[in-house]
């Protein structure tokens, strides 16, 4: 998988480079600020996935995706309005993740399954909540209506506790309930719960359920930042 980023922060594409290059499945990883030189290198057919930012001062990320048509394009951006988020995928972005939203491990999982043909979007809350009004993910059905609460929590950020305080639930409630949605959504840990709950179906818009679309996000892959219930 060749990567491409842009982003007119050369921070950001220096520590973007650091996590990309020698990880599984990449095999080269090129940065640019300049939306030209982006557009040149997926027109050459040098590059498989675009992380594409949203804000830049010379052309946004939304006016630049149209352009990238030969990739993969997936947001990576600090910007978690909801409506870049559906003009965004509107216009064709395989996914849209918000900087922070997910362990470094889990994002490369995200990415791969975009590239892979899904749809993946990870954000803020008001992210999650655009994406649940216009596209309610077919795997909640897999759920009970308590289960699903308690994973659109931890889909937020939300620890055990806090998700506790919130339902007004013991912290072993809450525990079971992880135990059990994990065994139905076919997953072991925190962050491979995230990325299924968040997968959407491109052709439907639809969130997938286990093994429709994708790779399979294993254990060895995740953040140990999730690694319990």
């Amino acid at each position: 998988m060749r990567i491409l980023t842009v982003d007119d922060n050369p921070i950001i594409r220096l520590g973007l480079r650091t996590l990309l290059e020698g990880a599984d499945g990449v095999t080269s990883v090129l940065d640019t600020g300049d939306p030209e030189e982006a557009v040149g290198l997926v027109a050459a057919g040098q590059v498989d996935v675009v992380l594409l930012d949203v804000r830049m001062p010379r052309m946004s990320g939304l006016e630049l995706l149209p352009r990238l048509s030969g990739a993969t394009v997936v947001m990576l951006t600090h910007t978690d309005d909801a409506s870049a988020v559906s003009e965004a995928i509107d216009a064709g972005a395989a996914g849209y993740l918000v900087h922070g939203a997910l362990e470094p491990a889990a994002m490369l999982d995200a990415i791969r399954l975009c590239r892979n043909g899904s749809q993946v979007v990870s954000g803020a809350s008001t992210v999650r909540a655009a994406a649940r009004t216009s596209a309610p993910p077919a795997v909640r059905s897999l759920l009970s209506p308590r289960e699903a609460e308690v994973m659109d929590l931890v889909s937020d950020g939300l620890s055990n506790q806090e998700i506790a305080a919130r339902l007004f639930i013991s912290g072993k409630t809450v525990k079971n309930h992880l135990n059990s949605l994990f065994a139905k959504l076919g997953v072991t840990t925190r962050s491979q719960a995230i990325v299924r709950w968040l997968q959407r179906d491109p052709d439907t818009g639809r969130t997938l359920g286990p093994g429709r679309t994708g790779p399979a996000v294993g254990p060895s892959t995740l953040g140990a930042r999730f690694a319990a219930p």
